[in-house]
Parts: C-alpha cells; structure tokens; sequence
C-alpha cells in the first residue's frame, strides 16, 4: 500500500514510521523542511518540501498510484483544502482528516474525507468493543493495520500514575483530554497519567489493544 502523508509533526512521523515499518511505500509532505528532523532516523521514505495545496505536489507525490492520503496538519483550513484536491485528483482514493474544531468535522467530510478524526471527540463507535472494553469510548479503523481509540485511564488501573512514555509502547498519542475537560495534544511523553483521564491513541492493533489492559479497571473479588 502506498499511502501520502502531509503534515510531519510529530503524529505525522510516527504515522510514517509505523506504516513503513508494515512494508508501505509512504511519502511524507510538509512546507517547512527543518520538520522532518521528527521522522524517525530508521525510517526509510520519500519526503517532499513542499505546500501539499500547491498545484501538482499529491501528484508528485505520487496520488495516482496511492492507496491514502492522511491529512494531518495544524491548520483545519488546509487540511479541508488538501482534502478538496486530493478527492478531485483521485475520487477513489481514501482520506483521513485531522480536525481541531467540532465545525471543522463535517466541512471535511463534505470536502471528500472518509474519515475525521477529532482528538476533542470520540472518533466513532464499536458496539462489542465497548460492551467489552467500558474504558474505550471511540473506535476508527484508519487503515487494516491501523486503528485510533478514545480510552479512558481508570482508577487504579496499571496505566494511573505512570509516564507516557512508559506505557504508550509503539502507539501515537494524539491527545490527552483531563476531567476537567482540557485537552492537550500531542502531549508530552513525560506526562503522569491520572484516573479519569482520555487518551487519544493511533497505531497497530495489538499496541492499541495493548493499552486497553494498561488502563482497563481492576478486578476485584
């Protein structure tokens, strides 16, 4: 599968690494060159200095022969943008979307995007997944490999108390949404994770369900 990455913060470089780790051909595209110092130094792909809305640059990136686009800038407005002409480019290609703002969700799905995903919201709904797993609030396969997932931290659970970057694995962290109802994204590896906390994890399968334990509640009794 050859998938187009835009934007290489550091979601988009850990998207990279993980779907070229599976053996996909992945071209990563972002304006500002000094951003690709995020990509992972074993990371073996293409990247393209360039503004993806530019005329021409998917389609040096090579769209018409991509299986996905994965929109995942900063900036709403030019993901919508990226969106528009990647789906008028190839109409049968797929689009993930990032979106910041609630409003911004439905103006992509609308601009051709298949999926949006939303660290301040859960992302979609999995019926046996949650009646299983009542830490895991929202379920989006991005990709066959690939999932994202809005989990909770529950009281007392393996996860409570500990770093990020003692548990996360090989996931990505997207987001990190406190009870009270801040969200940070992209949080900070060294953050100390505290019940009632939502994390916003893509990545593997097994690294996403790996974290469904970490942070399922104990049983008692």
């Amino acid at each position: 599968m050859n998938v187009i990455v835009v934007g290489c913060g550091r979601v988009g470089a850990e998207l990279a690494f993980l779907m070229s780790r599976r053996g996909h051909e992945v071209t990563v595209i972002d304006h500002v060159g000094s951003s690709f110092s995020h990509l992972d130094p074993a990371w073996r792909g293409r990247t393209i200095e360039a503004e993806a809305m530019a005329e021409g640059v998917l389609q040096r990136a090579g769209i018409e022969r991509a299986s996905a686009v994965m929109a995942c800038v900063d900036s709403d407005a030019e993901n919508i943008f990226i969106t528009l002409t990647a789906r008028e480019l190839r109409p049968d290609i797929t689009i993930v979307a990032r979106a910041s703002e609630d409003d911004s969700a439905s103006k992509l799905r609308r601009a051709g995007a298949d999926r949006v995903v939303s660290p301040y919201r859960a992302s979609g709904s999995e019926m046996t997944r949650l009646a299983l797993h009542p830490q895991v609030s929202g379920v989006v396969d991005v990709a066959p490999e690939f999932r994202m997932e809005e989990i909770e931290v529950t009281e007392s659970c393996a996860a409570a108390g500990q770093a990020l970057d003692r548990i996360r694995g090989s996931a990505v962290v997207v987001a990190l949404r406190r009870p009270d109802g801040t969200v940070h994204p992209q949080p900070s590896y060294d953050t100390v994770l505290r019940g009632g906390d939502v994390l916003v994890v893509m990545g593997e399968r097994s690294a996403v369900e790996r974290l469904e334990d970490l942070m399922a509640p104990v049983a008692t009794g």
